[in-house]
């Protein structure tokens, strides 16, 4: 008598894995809930205004990092892109505007800040392309490449500033620090523009599918016929251009340019990105993940401040907070 030998459906009893996204929102309302009874300040109108002033330029630079991330390329040296591209504006508009005795004609004058800002994007492009061309060509690992540079292009900061302070004697305060109606600042309306544009370029166009099929597979997606190399150097530009965006609304805010006015952003925008689940093996999150993970870092550093907890301590909270995300990232990989 012939026995049956159809494979029998087994159930697993696996849960379906809780979305990171849920986690990151979760653990938002936390801390803003113990801040608020902490502080009641914290929930006020004009500091959470402040908070998104405060993350708007790490989030446009989490943009740029987090599409790149997508296809499993890391550029560390976003830091010191930003430092030389704010010496580098901050530079042109002082020499344009014979800045501080002035003096210079009208023409000339008119001409500084426009001229400053379309060479920063010119120069924040050009930056991208060559990490990009490099990474390509080299078939070296991104984090290497852009380690070197980091050094780099910190050495070309110092060189173009020679250690000195560029000042604009409030000459360039709009972008950076003006506000629409006395209450919305100019800055976070860019970190909201360049959200909503990862956000449209990573679900709706070819390009962000293609980001995420290198990621995903490159070899595959190099055989089904997707130009992998260029596709990852104008990742690569894009973040050069959402870094010369950073430098120029930097500058604008804090009013003076140093060789190291940007650099911290380097292992914020990573730590950003990661924390709110874009992998560092690539092919997966989003612009709801990076605008998170921006969130999450712009909040733990203000509840600090709010209440008065050593503001040190707060690179020690984002550190074991990466390690945390990026520790359960392999091991659902693994799964």
């Amino acid at each position: 008598m012939a026995t049956s030998t159809a494979p029998a459906t087994v159930a697993t009893g696996r849960r379906k894995p809780v979305s990171q996204s849920l986690v990151l929102v979760g653990l938002i309302v936390v801390i803003c809930v113990v801040t608020t009874i902490v502080n009641p300040r914290f929930a006020r109108v004009t500091n959470i205004i402040n908070i998104f002033q405060q993350i708007s330029i790490l989030g446009v630079v989490a943009a740029g990092v987090g599409m790149l991330l997508v296809t499993g390329n890391v550029d560390i040296s976003v830091g010191s892109q930003m430092s030389f591209l704010g010496v580098l504006v901050a530079m042109i508009i002082q020499k344009m505007l014979g800045l501080p005795q002035g003096g210079v004609p009208a023409s000339q004058a008119a001409l500084g800040i426009p001229l400053a800002i379309a060479v920063t994007f010119v120069v924040g492009a050009v930056m991208g392309l060559i990490n990009g061309i490099v990474v390509v060509k080299s078939r070296a690992a991104s984090f290497i490449i852009s380690l070197g540079f980091m050094s780099v292009y910190h050495g070309a900061a110092l060189l173009l500033s020679g250690g000195a302070s560029y000042m604009l004697y409030s000459n360039f305060e709009w972008l950076g620090r003006e506000r629409f109606f006395d209450l919305l600042p100019v800055s976070i309306l860019f970190f909201a523009a360049m959200m909503v544009l990862s956000w449209l370029v990573l679900k709706f166009t070819r390009y962000g599918r293609f980001l995420y099929a290198i990621g995903g597979n490159k070899k595959a997606a190099f055989v089904s016929g997707i130009r992998t190399d260029r596709t990852t150097i104008i990742a690569f530009v894009v973040v050069g251009l959402c870094n010369a965006l950073a430098a120029i609304i930097l500058i604008s805010r804090v009013g003076s340019a140093l060789a190291t006015t940007g650099d911290a952003y380097a292992l914020d925008s990573l730590a950003a990105v990661i924390v709110g689940g874009v992998a560092l093996s690539g092919g997966k999150g989003g612009a709801l993940n990076i605008f998170l993970g921006v969130l999450l870092v712009g909040l733990i550093s203000n509840a600090l401040v709010v209440m008065n907890v050593n503001p040190f301590i707060r690179d020690v909270v984002i550190g074991m907070i990466t390690i945390i995300a990026v520790t359960i990232g392999s091991m659902d990989e693994r799964k």
